[in-house]
């Protein structure tokens, strides 16, 4: 049995998260509060006076005082509240115990949203009260728990020195969507950001997001295939080259696909640089797949990828991530275990797809 290394857990945000001593005082009569709008138990955060999405996940999950079928279900799936909260270490691990997980790195569920709030100042002391309080609970079981920090994408200049704040905390990378309002991630707009992650040597780590009305709600998923394409074209991976990007949760299976579309638009900014057309960039110093296979990029793949066996073989074994998603509620429970009962994947491409891999984006070292 290996024992798995989550690249890509999740934390369910409360009311402690937003409380003191982690909220700047200054804007503490507008901190997120949990409300239930229509006393039907469909709980909802209410940040400066609106009511936004539903608590869970973005879903509609009743708590009131009979549970249902599907509320027995989810509560499976995410265990006890305390534990989907992380409003302490030990419930946590004793869950990750459960599920075979020697450690996790977490992401937020609230902030997937962006902004968070319209008010830029709101959103920043949001996402520094979100950093204090991930990087003070992590730090109770700091070989298990590990974290990402969430940034404002008002102010790059202010997410910069976020991203510097939180790395002397124990953050191990950045969250960021591919597509951030009507901008690409590439925008020269967020160079700052960039900037200090790479200074800073965290990972970038684009994730699923709502961010942007671009693409309705596929933007969720398509930002992430979006970020990969942009990413490249940009240069970002030749100005830094020590970056390291990850695009998570949104299976493997588009890698060919968005590989050959970037690959498509590489050749055109070639033919026409031949012909003395300015198209305002380089051209990338590699293709795709030299940059996949140099270990600047890694690709979250889900335990139940029917393709992943190909993808493997496509691509090789280095550049694939697990994750377990917890506490969300359509994971696969225990998912590494899940993933060990495989017949298609041979144990030694497990083991790097459950553990090497994580600990090589993250720039962990290996267990003994």
């Amino acid at each position: 049995m290996i024992w798995s290394w989550d690249a890509d857990g999740h934390v369910e945000e409360w009311e402690g998260t937003f409380a003191d001593p982690y909220f700047d005082t200054a804007s503490k009569d507008k901190r997120p509060v949990v409300i239930d709008p229509k006393g039907d138990g469909m709980l909802m955060w209410q940040i400066a006076g609106r009511a936004e999405p539903f608590k869970f996940g973005g879903s509609p999950v009743s708590m009131n005082d009979k549970p249902s079928l599907e509320q027995d279900r989810l509560a499976e799936w995410r265990g006890t509240m305390e534990t989907a909260e992380l409003r302490a270490a030990k419930p946590r691990l004793e869950l990750m115990d459960n599920e075979h997980t020697t450690m996790a790195v977490n992401y937020p569920t609230m902030l997937l949203k962006w902004p968070v709030s319209p008010d830029p100042a709101l959103s920043q002391a949001i996402t520094r009260s979100y950093n204090n309080w991930i990087g003070d609970v992590s730090n109770q079981a700091p070989d298990r728990l590990k974290w990402v920090s969430v940034v404002d994408f008002f102010d790059p200049k202010w997410a910069a020195q976020e991203i510097r704040r939180t790395k002397d905390m124990g953050s191990l990378g950045v969250m960021l969507s591919g597509v951030v309002g009507d901008k690409y991630i590439d925008d020269p707009t967020f160079e700052p950001i960039w900037e200090a992650i790479a200074e800073t040597g965290m990972v970038a780590a684009v994730h699923p997001m709502v961010a942007s009305e671009t693409y309705g709600a596929d933007v969720f998923h398509f930002s992430v295939l979006n970020g990969f394409k942009r990413v490249i074209l940009s240069g970002l991976l030749d100005r830094y080259p020590n970056l390291k990007v990850g695009f998570l949760e949104t299976s493997c299976t588009w890698v060919d696909f968005m590989a050959w579309r970037t690959m498509e638009e590489i050749d055109q900014i070639v033919e026409r640089h031949k012909v003395g057309i300015n198209v305002g960039r380089n051209v990338p110093k590699m293709t795709p797949e030299e940059y996949i296979k140099s270990g600047r990029i890694y690709v979250g793949f889900e335990v139940e990828d029917e393709a992943l066996p190909y993808m493997v073989e496509r691509w090789g074994l280095d550049c694939w991530l697990y994750a377990s998603d917890i506490p969300h509620a359509h994971r696969i429970l225990d998912a590494g275990n899940h993933f060990m009962g495989r017949e298609d994947l041979a144990d030694d491409a497990k083991r790097k797809l459950l553990v090497d891999n994580t600990a090589a984006f993250y720039g962990l070292p290996l267990p003994e």
